[in-house]
């Protein structure tokens, strides 16, 4: 079968016939989010899939894409950077990014570089139009993920008094924990980032506590869940650089914050049979595929460990795994994300639908952005959008085929790291 076909076994269904059948047949969701890639950076080579082997730069001319290493890094990428990468849509100022010096986004990685990250698009779908939800960067990204909004933030750290350094914000915890963390901070930098305030506006919260920025309430997807009576969690390394959950104040102090839990507990409850109905999945920092934290052979091994544990598990039978990578990470990639609103999207990433339902080696090219997975997880359960962008977007539902015999699990080998360079 060549790359980008699939099979089926039926006619063609209606949406509302796609609809009733994932919803018989797919009972878990695991939404795996991982860090800094773009779609011509994992898969720009890949068979059959919109990829690019050279970039267009600002000046004009063109380089080549060359053989990324295992930690090769990527340029800055704020929001701002995004927004100049993406240039209007003529994605040609990616050598303008702060630390794109010497090629830096300029690199792709070879099938045999991340051959289980490839063997999952053989296998299932591989999306080649699907784009992060904003500009970037990685905080901002993770509001869409769960609340189809940026919750108005651009980022998550504010210039310090004397306009050099920034100053990480440090969410909605006691100031005291930002003292301790930040020990050199003047008490007027400290003020910019906490103040306390009486909350008792808050349900559930009568008594004083303290704010700091990011620190601002929204709805989420885990809130429609819970007031359904749906199982989730969201499982993630508690640190700044994605914890946006702390940084809103009902669930950081209400009865929802336990089930914001370690991500090292993901494997456990699939084994123990505690997989609630929707997870979100944020592997550790080291292994998240960040190149400033670990290889991209030790994120491609927690990826394979975490999925086999699904695929080993009587979970699989019913399972729809989303994996994707969270924004752009300084590094190319050639197509035009679509222009939605002042946050969005941003560039391209790589999307695979991992599934017994997903359609078999077969290249997704319907555009769609974070809020997909999202709108999937709101038709499958009956909820309402929280956004225009997840009430309008594609729900991924073209991925699968629930007429097609199910395909067994692909447990994968994990590879040897210190092979690699």
């Amino acid at each position: 079968m060549t790359p980008g076909s699939t099979s089926t076994s039926g006619p063609p269904l209606s949406h509302a016939e796609q609809l009733a059948l994932a919803k018989k047949k797919i009972t878990k969701i695991v939404f795996i989010v991982k860090e800094n890639r773009t779609f011509d950076t994992l898969f720009g080579l890949y068979p059959g899939a919109d990829g690019a082997t050279e970039a267009h730069l600002c000046d004009g001319s063109t380089t080549p894409l060359t053989q990324a290493r295992d930690r090769s890094p990527g340029a800055k990428h704020s929001f701002l950077e995004g927004i100049t990468a993406v240039n209007g849509g003529k994605m040609n100022c990616f050598d303008q990014l702060e630390g794109a010096e010497g090629g830096v986004p300029f690199v792709q990685y070879h099938g045999d570089q991340i051959p289980n990250y490839w063997s999952y698009a053989q296998h299932f779908t591989l999306g080649d139009r699907f784009f992060s939800a904003a500009y970037g960067p990685t905080f901002v990204e993770h509001f869409w993920v769960v609340a189809a909004s940026s919750n108005r933030f651009v980022g998550n750290e504010l210039p310090s008094q004397e306009g050099s350094n920034a100053v990480r914000g440090e969410y909605c915890d006691d100031p005291q924990e930002l003292m301790s963390s930040f020990p050199n901070l003047t008490p007027d930098q400290a003020r910019t980032i906490f103040e306390l305030e009486n909350r008792a506006d808050i349900p559930g919260i009568n008594k004083w506590i303290v704010t700091r920025w990011p620190c601002s309430d929204i709805k989420t997807v885990p809130d429609l869940l819970q007031h359904a009576g749906v199982s989730w969690k969201y499982y993630l390394e508690r640190l700044p650089l994605y914890d946006v959950m702390r940084s809103i104040p009902h669930i950081r102090y209400g009865p929802m914050w336990n089930d914001v839990v370690d991500t090292n507990t993901f494997i456990p409850d699939v084994q123990a049979g505690r997989l609630p109905q929707v997870s979100w999945v944020l592997p550790p920092v080291q292994v998240s595929d960040h190149p400033d934290y670990g290889g991209l052979c030790d994120g491609e091994n927690w990826t394979v460990r975490t999925i086999n544990a699904l695929m080993q598990s009587p979970d699989w039978a019913h399972t729809a795994i989303f994996l994707t990578w969270d924004d752009f990470g300084g590094f190319y990639d050639h197509v035009p994300p679509p222009h939605l609103d002042i946050y969005g999207d941003g560039p391209r990433v790589p999307l695979l639908v991992i599934s017994p339902y997903a359609r078999s080696n077969f290249i997704f090219h319907e555009t769609s952005d974070f809020t997909s997975v999202l709108r999937f997880i709101e038709e499958l359960h009956g909820l309402p959008a929280l956004t225009q962008r997840d009430r309008k977007a594609n729900d991924l539902l073209d991925a699968f085929d629930f007429q097609q015999q199910p395909l067994p699990p692909l447990v994968l080998n994990e590879r040897d790291c210190s092979k690699v360079s």
